[in-house]
């Protein structure tokens, strides 16, 4: 009991031999004794029982504690901006910095994690913890965000590397056929239910490919089981070496080869192009095998189905599969066939699209053709946007969202880079010998492009070659270069400057991080989606949203570049914003190198009458 319990009751004991003297007294005084006595009793209940909550509340932040510390997960609270606040010692022992989590997507350890996470709901995955030895540490990994704090998340992971030793140890007997060494059919279904079960809105495909062997029949002599039983073995090899670890394999039939393709695989725009060419690598796995004699006489078909569109259990994944492979075989040839119709005919004509660009780049069927800018306030060409033309025989010219998309996803769009500048070298370097030279020349950086190691030091050779300065070109940067920066992105932004690159920051307004690469990074100008002038002499709100975007570049003190004009309203409305460099059909297409002459010519005719 506490002390004022105590002197409570003291008070009552010494009280009542004082009213005692008299039946009156008493009588008067007996109500208001006995509500003092209810009331010692339930401060006296109530101090006991905060007793016991406290006493409660500090065992359970001392069993959290002590989960915290002596946990084997390693736990991590993040705050908004992806940064730890907290770090249990199971995962601040393994870093060397504790104000970074490097978590990354690939064992390489060159994707990170976080940056590339958005936390609006929970994820949870594999994941790649960076070691202060070195190590890469695979964990199980699941980011939740926290429920009475909105700006935070918790981070739990747990070191599976000892399990996946322990599986690779116990991937033998029933695990394994014996005969090729691959997953049995009961593994493969496991490991489908596993894809199923960790797919997410971030990685919601993956992919089942079944590769079938058929011999065909020459004579009543052949015996099919045991020519094809001979060469099981050698096929399995062989599909070994062509896929890596990334990949899950089986045998699941007598001559039937099972190739599961995980979520992190299928991620791609389109991902029916890379299981097209996989597919059709699987289809020559018979001509790899330098001791089958009797090889021709084989039929080899591969059926493909994709989860979710084409099953969303193990089994019905397994029956669309071979439904496409008796589809296949049906044809009578060697072949593929997805479960899905549409996919199988966009695949082909992507693929065709993709060989014509190879050769397109061999055969030099590209041109740059250039767009002048405008300066409303001297009404003259003030520099140009270079723009990519692919002259093909078969299609014709071609604009490059016909074609970049396919650049992009196969890797083309470096050498197409590569190419872009070293023209625009070239034709500036005419220019300046005849003199009309006219401002700087504005080039498209694909996102691939600016990952390569030695993208500045090609830019840098170009120009000793071509006898260029820097400060003659402006690199227009996607936002998705910057929005998943790291050192090298930093690093390489400023060499880019110091060599004197003009950098503009592509299609502002439209990102997530626009606002924040305008402070962190070393940018000249920002050129203005075309969203926001489409339409926009229409529409007010717009004009609003354009004006602000106009104003707060020049508290930056950076160039504001307006592309898509097309009627005078535009220009004078954006003049009057305060954006003085226009480009668009208004002022002029794009055009041959051939051609800019002419343009220079009229260039006080560009503008159908003086804007401002």
């Amino acid at each position: 009991m506490r002390p004022l319990s105590w002197l409570l009751m003291a008070g009552l004991i010494l009280a009542v031999p004082v009213y005692a003297s008299t039946a009156e007294l008493l009588w008067t005084s007996g109500f208001p004794l006995v509500c003092l006595l209810l009331l010692v009793v339930a401060l006296t209940i109530y101090s006991r029982k905060l007793q016991r909550s406290n006493a409660l509340l500090l065992s359970e932040q001392q069993t959290l504690q002590h989960f915290l510390q002596q946990s084997d997960d390693v736990i991590a609270i993040l705050n908004s901006e992806r940064q730890a606040v907290y770090l249990n010692p199971q995962l601040s022992d393994k870093l060397t910095d504790i104000k970074q989590l490097p978590l990354f997507l690939d064992r390489q350890c060159t994707q990170l994690l976080l940056p590339k996470l958005e936390l609006e709901q929970n994820w949870q995955g594999e994941a790649w913890l960076k070691a202060s030895d070195g190590a890469s540490i695979p964990l199980s990994l699941a980011i939740t965000r926290q429920q009475q704090d909105k700006q935070s998340y918790l981070l739990i992971g747990r070191d599976i590397s000892k399990w996946q030793l322990l599986q690779q140890q116990t991937e033998h007997g029933s695990m394994r056929d014996q005969q090729t060494g691959l997953q049995s059919q009961a593994l493969l279904t496991e490991h489908l239910q596993t894809c199923i079960d960790f797919s997410n809105e971030h990685q919601p495909r993956f992919a089942l490919l079944l590769l079938k062997f058929s011999k065909l029949l020459t004579s009543q002599s052949d015996k099919p089981a045991e020519s094809l039983h001979n060469l099981l073995q050698p096929l399995s090899e062989q599909l070994k070496l062509m896929t890596n670890n990334s990949y899950i394999l089986g045998r699941c039939g007598i001559d039937i080869f099972a190739v599961i393709v995980p979520p992190h695989l299928c991620n791609q725009r389109q991902p029916e192009i890379n299981l097209n060419r996989l597919g059709y690598q699987l289809l020559s796995l018979t001509d790899r095998i330098p001791t089958a004699s009797n090889k021709k006489t084989f039929q080899t078909t591969v059926g493909i189905s994709i989860y979710p569109a084409d099953g969303k259990s193990p089994a019905e994944l397994m029956l669309a599969a071979q439904n496409a492979l008796q589809y296949a075989a049906r044809m009578g040839h060697n072949g593929l066939q997805f479960a899905d119709i549409s996919i199988q005919q966009r695949a082909p004509e992507y693929l065709a699209l993709e060989t014509e660009l190879q050769k397109a780049l061999l055969q030099g069927e590209f041109d740059v053709y250039y767009q002048p800018r405008v300066s409303i306030a001297s009404n003259r060409v003030i520099g140009y946007e270079a723009l990519l033309r692919w002259h093909s025989p078969k299609r014709g010219t071609l604009m490059p969202q016909h074609f970049i998309s396919v650049a992009d996803d196969t890797g083309l769009s470096v050498q197409l880079d590569k190419l872009v500048f070293k023209k625009c070298c070239d034709q500036l370097q005419y220019w300046q010998q005849t003199g009309m030279n006219r401002g700087r020349i504005s080039l498209n950086v694909a996102i691939e492009s600016f990952r390569q190691n030695d993208f500045v030091e090609q830019l840098a050779k170009q120009l000793t070659n071509s006898g260029i300065n820097a400060d003659q070109f402006e690199l227009e940067l996607h936002e998705d270069i910057l929005l998943q920066a790291d050192s090298s992105t930093e690093k390489k932004l400023l060499q880019l400057t110091t060599l004197g690159f003009h950098l503009t920051l592509d299609n502002f307004g439209t990102g997530v991080s626009s606002l924040s690469a305008l402070q962190h990074f070393p940018l000249h100008g920002l050129k203005i989606a075309p969203a926001f002038v489409k339409d926009m002499e229409h529409n007010e709100q717009q004009r609003n949203i354009t004006a602000s975007l106009i104003r707060l570049a020049s508290y930056l003190q950076l160039d504001v570049i307006a592309s898509g004009i097309e009627n005078e309203m535009q220009a004078y409305l954006l003049h009057v914003m305060g954006c003085d460099i226009l480009q668009g059909h208004m002022f002029s297409k794009a055009l041959p190198a051939a051609e800019i002459p002419a343009l220079l010519a009229r260039e006080n005719k560009l503008l159908r009458k003086e804007v401002g």
